[in-house]
């Protein structure tokens, strides 16, 4: 079925791209990698648009057919309609709807590696760090987080690792107490308090906290039972990039864990 600008189902879909914030369970995307990580998974596609004048690949024909018998409704529209909605330039001429894998606080105790990011502002910082996560399968806690775990932005840029890194939302004082009580120890990534980050052998269940790109961390990590580490550096900074902080302190505790 074709559908053009004036129906509701793409009025309405164009609408949830401008306000993700309505319902975090879901995000948008029209890059290939993060659709075939929908299929891998079996994540929810609960709508499909797609344009045929700007698929020539074969690959992509052979994926567009397999989203479209999963999606739950799926819709052909013109390339002309398609441009109203695409998300970047390099765009596959499919867009999707994507449940988030979601995960209960039970279930998340089964992940004894844990990166906390505090307040985190940019999609681009988190959808970096969650790419690395990905790949040492650990998980993460986003605190008081600015940008959402379904931000379009984010999942681009996560390359669809944000559909499958379990992951909670909480407050600070949700986090700290659900870390505490569940036997969490707490690394605090921080400029220059405690011991450089290779001093440490991150054993057992850790969470390990990066804070926001131009704050910090919240002071208030400070009042409760925590372990600080922090990356040695030289010259006139004073700090590195939030991503790349978090993915040199993740990956030494991950080769430390191995």
């Amino acid at each position: 079925m074709i559908i053009s600008k004036s129906n509701e189902i793409f009025k309405d879909f164009k609408d949830f791209i401008k306000n993700t914030n309505k319902d975090l369970s879901y995000t948008v995307s029209d890059d290939l990698t993060v659709l075939q990580i929908a299929l891998d998974y079996n994540l929810e596609i609960p709508l499909l648009l797609y344009t045929t004048e700007l698929i020539n690949k074969d690959e992509t024909k052979e994926l567009l057919d397999k989203l479209i018998n999963h999606a739950k409704e799926s819709y052909e529209i013109s390339e002309s309609t398609y441009k109203a909605i695409q998300l970047k330039e390099n765009h596959c001429g499919i867009i999707a709807k994507i449940k988030i894998n979601e995960i209960s606080k039970t279930e998340f105790l089964k992940n004894d590696f844990v990166i906390v990011l505090d307040h985190l502002e940019l999609p681009g910082n988190v959808g970096t760090i969650l790419r690395t996560l990905e790949s040492i399968n650990a998980s993460v806690i986003l605190v008081d987080s600015i940008t959402k775990i379904n931000n379009p932005k984010l999942t681009a840029s996560a390359r669809g690792c944000n559909l499958i890194v379990p992951s909670l939302q909480m407050t600070y004082n949700e986090a700290q107490d659900y870390l505490l009580n569940n036997g969490y120890d707490i690394y605090l990534g921080e400029p220059k308090l405690g011991l450089d980050y290779k001093s440490y052998d991150y054993t057992g269940k850790i969470a390990i906290v990066v804070g926001n790109e131009r704050f910090g961390i919240n002071q208030a990590w400070y009042d409760n039972k925590n372990i600080k580490v922090y990356i040695p550096m030289e010259g006139r900074q004073n700090s590195i990039n939030v991503s790349v902080a978090a993915c040199v302190l993740a990956y030494e505790a991950y080769m430390k864990r191995r």
